[in-house]
């Protein structure tokens, strides 16, 4: 009788014991599914419906190429843009923020073009035309960036300077490059960037923590066992202001900000800001604009400010 209250109740903890990892299971592929796919692909491709009119505009009378750079650390290829610019020898590398295309970026391109910049801008993974299959907060997309970076140099821009040009969370992708390998870049410009995307995601967690009762520490701890697993990294991984801080960038780098944005706030710059370790290094807060708003709707101001920036570190 003691034998088989034994075997039943080993048999009930194992029970308890499997239901257990499935649930830590189904948790961690649900919280991987939900970091890594935050805006999928098919709906940057959605968004760019509204904009590829302005973009046609902006291209018009311009030399344009679609080109496909080869990864060299994962099996896809990057699909890129190169617009030349017949009036200067300088190269613009532009990154696209979440949600955006190499299609997107049409108004700060311009001002850039105007300053003499040929343009060289890709599609970031999971986004446009990159079918690689998920987004990684920068970590991974950093690599696709020294990558274009790589063939900036080689094929487009052997001796001439580089300006490499991120927004919001291409900034965080810009910026974890630069940390890695900055020796290619002349000049680093952060538009309204990320600086820890854990602000973000622990935001979520505690949003469904207060809707669902799941606890945030259960989908910090099982997403991490699939980030890790899956693709190397953890969410200790996704603040690039750590990266800055742990790196020794030396490339000249601007920041812009606003006090009013609600998506990257004020102290998200100013923290980029603290972490860079040289004194090559600029911060210009805009005032009342939203995410974005002073680069696309100021063109005239963000134009001046890059040109005291360049001219200062020429």
């Amino acid at each position: 009788m003691r034998r088989t209250g034994k075997i039943i109740g080993m048999i009930i903890c194992i029970l308890v014991i499997v239901a257990v990892l499935a649930l830590g299971i189904f948790i961690g592929s649900e919280t991987f599914n939900g970091l890594t796919n935050t805006v999928p692909r098919e709906e940057t491709l959605e968004n760019a419906k509204s904009y590829m009119n302005k973009y046609d505009d902006f291209i018009k009378d311009k030399e344009v190429s679609e080109i496909k750079i080869k990864s060299s650390k994962f099996d896809y290829e990057i699909p890129a843009i190169f617009i030349k610019n017949p009036k200067g020898s300088d190269l613009a590398l532009m990154v696209h923020g979440m949600g955006g295309t190499k299609y997107s970026m049409y108004q700060q391109g311009e001002v850039l073009y105007d300053l003499g910049y040929s343009l060289l801008i890709y599609d970031q993974r999971n986004s446009g035309d990159n079918r690689c299959e998920y987004s990684s907060f920068g970590v991974l997309e950093s690599y696709d960036c020294l990558d274009a970076l790589a063939y900036a140099k080689k094929s487009i821009n052997k001796k001439n300077k580089v300006l490499l040009y991120g927004q919001s969370y291409g900034g965080a992708t810009v910026l974890i490059a630069a940390s890695r390998d900055d020796s290619s870049i002349d000049y680093l410009v952060l538009d309204c960037p990320v600086a820890d995307s854990n602000e973000f995601v622990d935001e979520v967690f505690k949003n469904i923590e207060r809707k669902e009762g799941l606890p945030a520490w259960i989908m910090r701890f099982t997403g991490n066992i699939f980030l890790k697993g899956k693709l190397g990294f953890s969410l200790d991984d996704i603040d690039a202001s750590k990266w800055a801080k742990d790196s020794n960038i030396q490339s000249p780098i601007l920041i812009i900000n606003s006090d009013a944005d609600t998506v990257t706030p004020y102290h998200m710059g100013e923290e980029i800001y603290k972490s860079i370790v040289n004194n090559k290094k600029e911060l210009y807060t805009t005032k009342g604009y939203d995410h974005l708003e002073f680069s696309e709707t100021n063109p005239e101001e963000f134009k001046k400010v890059l040109i005291d920036f360049l001219d200062k570190y020429k």
